[in-house]
């Protein structure tokens, strides 16, 4: 979790210098703002059930435009508008268009990062530390997660779910499970 908040900050850190409407000397605050924020914010999304739309971010193709149009990242984003406003003290129209532009440009280079296995981490790392210890995916895999059916919840779950490749039909079949259809 650490190695991955120092990415999300290393890469911040260069949005803001390449930002007219942020000083460069809120650079560190907007860093540590938006890392702990997209922590946050993908922890919330998975703990609240929001599965679907956490797998849909992680399949996505990964591009930044892909990733604007999900919903988890959308309230990422109106997240960390309304904490650099309250808490870096950054106008509201600079945050918002610093939110806007940077989150899904560094969720496309995180999880690249994650998919490729470069930075030291990898996609089922990344998916595991959103989770937490004994991750709230595994917790999960009674209500049709475990698409390949190993036993565990983890990024080709995911991706067997999105495709529909898996063993239980796909999100189909996991929303199925999730509401007691099976």
């Amino acid at each position: 979790m650490e190695q991955l908040k120092g990415l999300i900050e290393q890469l911040t850190a260069q949005e803001v210098t390449k930002s007219d409407a942020i000083d460069n000397n809120l650079a560190s605050n907007v860093a540590k703002e938006t890392g702990t924020t997209l922590v946050s914010g993908s922890q919330n999304a998975l703990s609240s059930g929001n599965v679907s739309d956490i797998m849909g971010m992680l399949t996505s193709g990964g591009t930044a435009a892909s990733l604007a149009s999900n919903p988890v990242v959308k309230n990422i984003i109106e997240s960390l508008t309304n904490n650099l406003g309250n808490n870096v003290g950054i106008d509201k129209s600079a945050a918002s268009g610093f939110a806007g532009g940077a989150i899904p440009k560094i969720l496309e280079m995180v999880l690249g990062s994650a998919k490729s296995g470069s930075n030291g981490f990898n996609i089922t790392d990344l998916v595991s530390s959103l989770g937490g210890s004994g991750s709230i995916l595994n917790n999960l895999k009674d209500f049709g997660l475990d698409q390949n059916g190993d036993g565990k919840v983890d990024i080709q779950d995911a991706i067997s779910a999105i495709t529909g490749s898996g063993k239980k039909g796909g999100l189909g079949g996991l929303l199925g499970g999730l509401f007691g259809k099976k």
